[in-house]
């Protein structure tokens, strides 16, 4: 908590740092980026169902996981952050490095995987971004989805550097094609199926 929350929270109690936060959470949700995750991609993984692992968790991605379960599906979190687990799904998040995912989850076989702002965020090295995708691609059934967001001004593309060839082929998901950019933020979405 930094010291303006501590203040803040001294003197108007607990909730003023809930709400801070809340609307911190609203203010993320409404980019262009969020935006697309919510209108496009959470419904048509939804739809697909099956065990979704969710890569990083942050309060603004907390309506995510429940929108994901509407039609059947089962949403597993995972952050390297042990705080985080209180923005994880509960019950069925896991603690640990996303370049480890596959002895983290061993015991799991996903459907579907959501790696949105983790690549340029602590998984920032080539080779560590090359890691993350060999852990996930080992957990991921074959035809599996993989939802890979990341920033330009962050790393470089993971898809034209080749970190993705091994595993995976691009793919359009729901109404969205293989890449999407933005306008108004560096993000990127490529959405990626498992090779058989």
């Amino acid at each position: 908590m930094g010291l303006g929350a501590i203040i803040g929270a001294a003197i108007f109690g607990r909730s003023a740092e809930s709400t801070r936060r809340s609307t911190k959470a609203m203010r993320i949700r409404t980019l262009p980026d969020r935006k697309v995750m919510a209108d496009s991609y959470i419904p048509a993984l939804a739809a697909d169902g099956g065990r979704i692992l969710w890569v990083g968790c942050r309060e603004y991605t907390l309506d995510d996981y429940a929108a994901l379960e509407t039609q059947g599906g089962q949403v597993w979190t995972t952050d390297i952050d042990p705080a985080a687990a209180r923005w994880g799904r509960e019950s069925r998040h896991r603690t640990g490095d996303v370049c480890e995912a596959d002895r983290l989850f061993s015991d799991l076989t996903f459907d579907a995987v959501v790696c949105n702002g983790v690549l340029g965020y602590g998984v920032d090295s080539p080779e560590q971004q090359q890691r993350a995708l060999d852990a996930l691609a080992a957990i991921l059934r074959p035809g599996g989805r993989l939802l890979l967001g990341w920033n330009t001004d962050k790393i470089d593309d993971p898809v034209e550097a080749g970190l993705t060839t091994a595993h995976f082929i691009l793919a359009p998901l729901g109404d969205r094609p293989p890449r999407v950019r933005f306008d108004a933020v560096t993000h990127v979405y490529d959405s990626l199926i498992r090779k058989s």
